[in-house]
């Protein structure tokens, strides 16, 4: 069973978006994106540029605590009126699947997400084939909340829908340290 592991979330800098670039071109990394990913570092490059710009959107970099770049994450769609907003989550180097560094991850961006920017819903749409995600989106405290199919290409996939509000993530950790 995969521990959970010290991560460390940081703002998305403009010398990680060749990874990114790397990351959206491995099909392995990208089978469960959904919607068009910046393929170029061009393309990165305007991608950052527009998100910086948003204030509707924060990106983040996930590294290891010595420094290892494993992937990025986004609050996107952030409504600050209803104080939520919707999470993404691509761990690009794959060497890192499986281990925790989602859960970990997942888990600090809430904290960044309820404590530092007063948010108080966090919710997203992950394809039901997904299983290792589902299951680490399922441990931090998400709830299954509806269900969407969406053509990609010329096939139907199902989407879910997961939602965490700041009580429910409480009660988890309240559980998780009842030992």
């Amino acid at each position: 069973m995969a521990q959970f592991k010290p991560v460390r979330i940081r703002p998305l800098k403009e010398e990680d978006l060749s990874a990114v670039a790397r990351w959206n071109n491995d099909a392995e990394v990208g089978q469960y994106m959904d919607g068009p990913q910046p393929k170029t570092l061009e393309e990165c490059r305007q991608w950052f540029a527009d998100c910086r710009g948003s204030r509707n959107q924060r990106l983040f970099a996930l590294e290891t605590l010595e420094g290892k770049l494993l992937g990025e994450l986004e609050l996107d769609h952030i409504s600050w009126r209803k104080r939520e907003a919707e999470l993404r989550i691509c761990i690009g180097e794959k060497e890192y699947w499986n281990q925790g560094y989602g859960r970990a991850a997942v888990r600090a961006l809430l904290d960044i997400a309820f404590e530092h920017l007063n948010l108080s819903r966090i919710y997203l749409r992950v394809y039901q084939a997904n299983k290792r995600a589902i299951n680490c989106y399922r441990k931090v405290g998400f709830r299954c909340r509806g269900r969407l199919r969406r053509l990609n290409d010329t096939q139907w996939r199902n989407l879910l829908l997961m939602d965490i509000d700041r009580e429910t993530l409480a009660k988890v950790e309240d559980k998780q340290m009842v030992i």
